[in-house]
């Protein structure tokens, strides 16, 4: 059976064998190259020890005698080197060489050398003063630039893997933390799946990484889904409430016009009652329907420049005619454009309008006009008004006041107009004075 690891177990795995394949080149390169490296090292230092000390010594012949002189800067142990002058016949003026070590090895102007004497290695270097008069020689062990080279890599072998498992746990610990939040998004859609509860949220604070992006967006889904279910909740909530009592009527009336005996007129009568039902609930169905789809956002306005002055005169003349038993007047400010779905805002409008003639008392005025950079839509009646307790209710559906209840609205009219107007990015307030009407007003920005 194949073994199944986390990501975070495959993440740190993967982390972890890239610091050992990385260690085990290092470890790899100091075998290598390091102790050529610390070679290299200890001759150029030795050659430069020899350089220096050369450049502190004088020296003076004549007929008579011959001598020489160290400046303050010889130093007869210099840069991990021994150095000493010789004469040309190789007698020793001055510092100390090695054990082992003196001048029966000939000397000979160049590189650093490799020699042999009392059962040890040297690397040596020798530089002619005055045409061989004087030699300055420098010696360092081999055996310390070995012993260096050893101990380091002793020390490379015990720190490096030590690094590496240092570097394993930070990096689980890295990547358990960066995936904490997966964590808490698998649990909000355990408890969504275990409970239905599409309240559930992952809750994290807002920063600016994948994962938090996906937990935000995750939340805006959730946020979505939990509106989406709401709504369905909602209408069919709604619409089997509505539906009863047309339903009930139809019903009655069918079973009414099945007796025997009934006249043409009990006829028409029963059929008229029942038209009217199965009308009621058409439209009842047709508003459910649009307020749904709108808060689904499963309809797509199609916005515009157009001119709403146009739009508001049309609309009045229209339903003007279709009630002319209403006193509709208008005051509307002529070429105002906005950013709009023609076909919504015309229903906007007709809502208000109708809304106004439907529960006012004859009289309504529209109103169209620029205010401080914003398009203003007024819709007043002279209705009895709205007491301040029910005013905040007026725009939930199928709410009708007690006074409005003989009216047959459906009370669903000024619930789609708020709808309308949010996807317009605009906002419907209503301001209402019992005994002398009410105003309905839509703000939005002009474009």
């Amino acid at each position: 059976m194949a073994l199944r690891l986390s990501v975070k177990a495959r993440v740190t795995a993967w982390f972890t064998a890239l610091m050992l394949l990385v260690t085990a080149a290092a470890l790899g390169f100091i075998v290598a190259l390091g102790g050529t490296m610390l070679e290299g090292i200890a001759k150029a230092n030795l050659s430069r020890a020899v350089q220096v000390n050369a450049g502190a010594v004088e020296y003076y012949r004549d007929e008579r005698s011959e001598k020489f002189e160290l400046d303050d800067d010889f130093s007869p142990n210099i840069f991990g080197s021994r150095c000493a002058v010789y004469t040309g016949e190789g007698r020793l003026l001055t510092g100390v060489m090695p054990d082992g070590l003196g001048a029966g090895e000939p000397f000979a102007a160049g590189p650093p050398r490799l020699v042999s004497g009392g059962g040890q290695r040297f690397y040596i270097c020798d530089l002619p003063i005055s045409g061989g008069a004087l030699w300055v020689r420098g010696v360092t062990t081999a055996e310390e630039a070995e012993v260096f080279f050893t101990s380091m890599a002793r020390l490379s072998f015990v720190i490096l893997p030590v690094l590496v498992l240092i570097g394993a746990a930070g990096g689980y610990f890295i990547v358990r933390r960066a995936f904490r939040p997966i964590d808490r998004m698998i649990a909000a859609a355990d408890a969504i799946n275990e409970g239905s509860d599409l309240s559930a949220r992952i809750g994290l604070p807002p920063k600016d990484d994948e994962i938090h992006r996906i937990a935000a967006a995750f939340d805006r889904m959730l946020a979505r889904l939990e509106a989406s279910f709401e709504s369905e909740k909602q209408f069919a909530s709604d619409a089997s409430h509505e539906l009863r009592t047309p339903t009930a009527v139809i019903l009655a009336q069918c079973s009414a016009l099945e007796k025997e005996g009934l006249t043409e007129k009990d006829y028409k009568k029963g059929i008229s009652a029942i038209d009217r039902q199965a009308q009621k609930m058409s439209r009842l169905i047709s508003r459910l329907l649009n307020i749904t789809r709108l808060e689904q956002g499963t309809v797509k306005a199609q916005f515009e420049r157009a001119d709403l002055s146009e739009l508001a005169s049309v609309v009045c003349r229209e339903m003007s005619s279709v009630h002319p038993d209403a006193e509709l007047s208008s005051e509307i400010e002529p070429e105002i454009y906005a950013e709009l779905d023609v076909a919504l805002m015309s229903r906007l409008i007709e809502n208000l309008v109708e809304n106004a003639i439907k529960y006012g008392d004859g009289k309504v005025r529209v109103t169209l006009r620029r205010e401080g950079g914003d398009v203003k839509l007024a819709v007043g009646d002279n209705g009895p008004g709205i007491t301040p307790e029910e005013l905040p209710k007026i725009w939930q559906r199928f709410y009708r006041s007690d006074k409005s209840r003989s009216s047959g609205g459906l009370g669903l009219g000024l619930s789609l107009v708020k709808q309308i107007a949010g996807l317009h990015n605009a906002r419907v307030t209503a301001e209402s004075f019992p005994g002398k009407g009410s105003v309905f007003t839509l703000t939005m920005a002009e474009r």
